[in-house]
């Protein structure tokens, strides 16, 4: 459900800066500035030393990054004064200062050995060339050319009795050199230009091309030697790992702090500021107020349609890690439904619809729980395995009902097993046995999808009558009417009964009443006629088809993972029979077979899962665009603070 918030106003005259911290650490107001009508100034925070200190301590994580190559994660548990210590001892413009020289130094070489590399690829063609690059500059009365050209074009020897020397060549050009009379230099050129010849540009090398290279090469070794000398030194900020995120976690909470102190509006005698809290945290506020705030004025009302009210959501424990899924969409406005609650259920069943196999669920099990330990220290980690825990147990239980225990193992254990006649009493519908069992497990995915329709359509009614009463909710009445009528006179019709024409003339009366409340909207006749039409074709297409149709996929997904499951064991069963080497190969192809089924069939039916909730179900009842509750406390990223 969605937290029911409170707009508050404070007023005070007492230094503000003890009451902010202390409310920090609470963690239960956010706050913003008073309205402007109110004539308050705001305060002028002076927050360019924190932000330099977080630019510099983004600089360290960095590096660490680069070092150990990948994110920092976990959490760090420690103590205020442990915490205190480090930050009254961390000498982070010394760090900063020494691993930032470090970086440059790097770069540096790392230029010096791209400025070789560019010049050994530029010498790399003339290689070969037996000339001192010197000498030819140093011609008086002759000038030189080099170029290149395509091997596919054909040149003669020589051009104005001037002889054309190929001197090296690359994969697909040929390098030639003609030296000649400086008077005939243009000639020369514009021959070259002609044959799409393209002038190289050499330097004035006082060495032949391959002991240029070889120099070059030398150079760039030894630089690199140097680069990793230095490199290596910065594997020391490994020691000062921990201590760069507890400082990182100092910082941002100040920083936050002074943002809140921004807020703050002052005027000549009084301070204050404004905000949102939760109502079941007015009690405590108004305790805090009155304790570190005698002197004060602290005014609590409903907040009005009109404000961006912030959201928070508060479900139940066993709710919670569905909370996920809903945030991964977005939250709901203030004045809507929170729809994690109400998809829960549906979201595991089709879940385990799409895995269908209780050897599978009871990896995912000890999997989610295994993640849960490691991850305890981390809320949105924790919510997610959990979620993935509860649909793990959805898996086995639907996997139990449907006869999958990695796929058809248990069909190959003896016949007379007390395991394979007790589990096998539990099956109700296998839907890879022969008959119609297939076109069974279809309907169970259909009525799954209608029944969570029919339940976004009765949340749509709720949330209408809540909002707007009865007078104004005859739309959702009217699909509400459709669905169930549609499903009835189904009913009715496989049964092999009549359809009364009471349900014929109720249901036109829908339709009926849908087409003039469409019509309504429209301005012009050719509009009225358009929609009126168009909201009954897209009630049928959407909600009585498409919609529930699209749980089809559930069929899809079920069938594929069992049919994947039961070629692994056939796979495993092969393997078993080969002399000497089945013995290792058989289990390997198990593990690996069922463990592939598995990841693949898990992100399918994840995904899937989603996709119904947020295109078939949320589309009903739900209004997104909600402004999540950000309340002033402390940022522990990667720091979690124990009392002793």
């Amino acid at each position: 459900m969605i937290s029911r918030m409170k707009k508050f106003n404070l007023f005070f005259t007492s230094e503000p800066s003890e009451i902010l911290k202390k409310l920090q650490k609470a963690g239960v107001v956010e706050i913003e500035q008073l309205p402007e009508n109110f004539e308050f100034k705001n305060l002028k925070v002076e927050k360019i030393e924190i932000e330099e200190n977080i630019r510099k301590i983004n600089f360290l994580k960095n590096v660490l990054k680069r070092v150990e190559k990948k994110e920092f994660s976990g959490k760090i548990v420690l103590t205020e004064k442990e915490e205190r210590e480090i930050v009254e001892n961390f000498p982070l413009d010394k760090y900063f200062e020494y691993f930032s020289s470090l970086l440059k130094e790097i770069e540096r070489r790392e230029k010096i050995n791209h400025r070789i590399e560019n010049l050994i690829e530029e010498i790399l063609p003339l290689k070969e060339l037996d000339i001192n690059f010197s000498d030819l500059f140093s011609l008086k009365n002759f000038s030189f050319l080099l170029f290149s050209l395509s091997k596919k074009i054909k040149i003669p020897s020589e051009i104005e009795e001037v002889a054309i020397d190929k001197v090296g060549e690359t994969e697909k050009e040929n390098i030639y050199l003609m030296i000649f009379p400086k008077e005939k230099k243009e000639k020369i050129e514009e021959f070259v230009r002609e044959i799409k010849g393209k002038q190289i540009f050499v330097r004035r090398w006082n060495r032949r091309p391959k002991e240029i290279i070889e120099k070059l090469e030398e150079i760039k070794k030894k630089n690199t030697v140097e680069k990793e000398k230095i490199e290596k030194k910065l594997e020391k900020i490994k020691e000062i790992k921990y201590r760069i995120f507890v400082l990182y976690d100092y910082f941002s909470t100040i920083l936050n702090y002074l943002d809140a102190r921004e807020k703050l509006g002052i005027s000549k005698f009084v301070k204050g500021f404004s905000g949102w809290i939760k109502e079941k945290d007015i009690k405590y506020f108004k305790n805090f107020v009155k304790e570190n705030l005698p002197e004060s004025y602290l005014y609590i009302s409903d907040p009005s349609p009109e404000e961006n009210i912030p959201i928070d959501l508060e479900n139940p424990k066993v709710i919670q890690p569905f909370e996920v899924v809903t945030d991964l969409y977005g939250r709901p406005v203030y004045r809507n439904i929170d729809p994690t609650g109400p998809l829960s259920l549906f979201f595991a069943i089709s879940f385990a619809f799409c895995l269908t196999d209780a050897g599978y669920g009871l990896i995912l099990i000890i999997l989610s729980l295994l993640f849960m330990k490691k991850f305890k220290l981390f809320p949105t980690f924790l919510k997610f395995f959990k979620l993935l825990l509860y649909s793990g147990i959805a898996t086995f239980l639907f996997g139990m009902i449907t006869g999958g225990w990695f796929g058809d193992l248990l069909s190959r254990t003896s016949e007379n097993s007390i395991l394979r006649k007790t589990l096998g009493s539990l099956v109700i519908l296998n839907p890879l046995e022969s008959g119609n069992n297939a076109f069974m497990f279809l309907a169970w995915a259909l009525v799954i999808g209608y029944v969570q329709i029919i339940w976004g359509l009765i949340l749509n009614l709720y949330n209408s009558l809540r909002r707007y009463g009865i007078k104004n909710s005859g739309e959702a009445i009217t699909l509400l009417l459709i669905q169930v009528l549609v499903a009835v006179v189904i009913l009715n019709v496989i049964k092999g009964k009549g359809i009364p024409i009471f349900y014929i003339i109720l249901l036109g009366g829908c339709f009926l009443y849908l087409m003039v409340s469409k019509a309504k909207t429209q301005k012009g006749l050719m509009m009225k006629l358009f929609w009126a039409f168009y909201g009954v074709y897209s009630v049928i297409a959407s909600n009585l088809l498409g919609d529930v149709l699209s749980y089809s996929r559930l069929f899809g997904l079920g069938l594929t993972t069992g049919v994947l499951a039961l070629v692994v064991n056939e796979m495993v069963f092969m393997a078993k029979g080969i002399p000497f080497a089945g013995i290792i190969i058989a289990p390997l192809l198990f593990i690996i077979g069922h463990f592939g089924n598995l990841a693949i069939n898990l992100l399918g039916g994840y995904v899937h899962t989603s996709r119904l909730q947020y295109l078939e179900f949320f589309t009903k009842f739900f209004e997104g665009g909600g402004k999540p509750f950000s309340p002033l406390r402390e940022a522990r990223h990667y720091t979690y603070l124990k009392k002793t």
